[in-house]
């Protein structure tokens, strides 16, 4: 078996605790006679936009996930003993079985303070904070569901695919803030970030060696600065309300220019991170910490609600004004408050883990083959539709209970762990692989 590569670990940790870190500091709740509301930080403050450059790391978070559905992928064909249904279903199970668990309880405590009558507007405020960040997780299911013809692409192109994804994310461009054709934008939110997934589908392949990456690295910036400098394009790699044009809703080709040359960046500097990995002997730690970064994601936004309902009302946390020393100085504690209840909402997971970041479970029928693919697809879509309501419309949409949203993830969760009889053991066999992976 090829030597696991420490570097992909370590890259997918970082990313995830930046991403945390980063909603964090962004996260700035206001309390006003009686009334929770949000400032936004690269809003108030149009400098801090250029912090979103060593921040953006949703690129790197696919990356590896390419990387990690290829070496899965190429297991499952070395191995010759799982049908790639199976591998797509086991797959999707270890995405949505904690994300299943994430919904449903959020769902449940929502229920409880609809019974007992909490304010309307204060639970839409807490349900849309603890369900925005989602929305990773409906491109993630995509693009996950086409690895089977991604990987088929990778072998036949090589490169030109990830290329030519580029191209067709500027063509789209093109159209959309060039002739201001609408809606046709929305396509960029998968073709986007399937440059990165594509890209980490290539490294693995070994496509990407020797002086291949600091050569995409050096390219892909120089490509981003033009488009900065004489582009439509604004700096900051994360969207500023308000902004008509924004490089993450949708994904623009300079939010690619900037993955690809971050992804340069990482590969270059890959082997000697892996080299100082195993002279640290970190394959433990890092084994640990993979297993916790799918529940971090999904939970993370949660102590932001738990210390912004405990700390503002009950005057606890100080309001200064935004930008002043004073909140800068605040910004410390709130982030430490959150650090805090994290810790403990951490070792909750931990210790419920078996419930709680356990795949879907499959659901044996007698279906035929191709019935079961349409019936894992369909799930696929319809899971990640649910999600996308609820990351729009939050768990609370005008402190209502989302019942349509609720019916969609569950209705499609369903259809993904129905398993034809015949792809039983090899289910099985796949969800008693332990070995860490992205958050998927």
């Amino acid at each position: 078996m090829a030597e696991r590569d420490l570097s992909v670990d370590f890259y997918r940790v970082c990313a995830i605790g930046l991403v945390v870190v980063g909603h964090w500091l962004a996260a700035n709740a206001t309390y006003h006679d009686g009334e929770f509301g949000m400032l936004n930080v690269l809003e108030e403050m149009p400098w801090t936009q250029w912090l979103t450059l060593p921040f953006q790391v949703i690129p790197a978070f696919f990356l590896m996930a390419g990387y990690a559905s290829a070496v899965s992928w190429a297991r499952r064909r070395d191995h010759g003993s799982e049908p790639a249904q199976s591998w797509l279903r086991s797959r999707l199970s270890r995405t949505l079985g904690p994300t299943a668990a994430y919904v449903g309880l959020v769902l449940v405590v929502v229920t409880v303070l609809l019974v007992v009558g909490v304010d309307g507007a204060k639970l839409a405020f807490g349900g849309w904070a603890v369900a925005y960040h989602l929305w990773f997780l409906v491109v993630f299911v995509l693009l996950i569901s086409a690895t089977p013809v991604v990987m088929a692409a990778d072998r036949r192109w090589g490169l030109a695919v990830p290329a030519a994804l580029a191209i067709g994310v500027g063509v789209i461009d093109l159209a959309y803030i060039g002739g201001g054709v609408p809606y046709v934008g929305y396509l960029n939110y998968v073709l986007g970030w399937a440059v990165s997934y594509q890209i980490g589908i290539a490294w693995r392949s070994g496509r990407l060696a020797g002086r291949r990456p600091i050569v995409l690295a050096l390219s892909s910036a120089v490509v981003l600065a033009v488009l900065l400098a004489w582009g439509p394009y604004p700096v900051s790699m994360i969207g500023v309300p308000g902004e008509q044009l924004q490089n993450t809703a949708p994904p623009s080709l300079a939010l690619v220019a900037f993955a690809a040359a971050q992804a340069g960046l990482l590969l270059t500097a890959a082997p000697a991170v892996n080299r100082a990995l195993r002279t640290m002997r970190a394959q433990r730690p890092l084994a640990a910490a993979n297993g916790a970064v799918m529940g971090l994601y999904l939970w993370h936004m949660v102590p932001v609600v738990v210390v912004a309902l405990l700390g503002y009302p009950t005057g606890l946390l100080p309001q200064p004004p935004i930008g002043s020393a004073d909140w800068w100085l605040a910004r410390l504690g709130w982030v430490a408050a959150i650090a805090v209840v994290t810790a403990v909402l951490m070792a909750m997971l931990w210790w419920q883990r078996a419930r709680l970041a356990a795949p879907l479970p499959s659901l044996p029928v007698p279906l035929p083959a191709g019935w079961g693919l349409a019936s894992l697809l369909v799930g696929a879509l319809v899971t990640a539709a649910g999600v996308l309501v609820f990351t729009v419309g939050g768990f609370a949409p005008d402190g209502r209970f989302p019942v349509l949203a609720t019916l969609m993830f569950a209705a499609g969760a369903v259809l993904v762990a129905l398993t034809p009889r015949a792809g039983r053991a090899a289910i099985g066999a796949r969800q008693a692989d332990t070995r860490p992976a992205s958050p998927e």
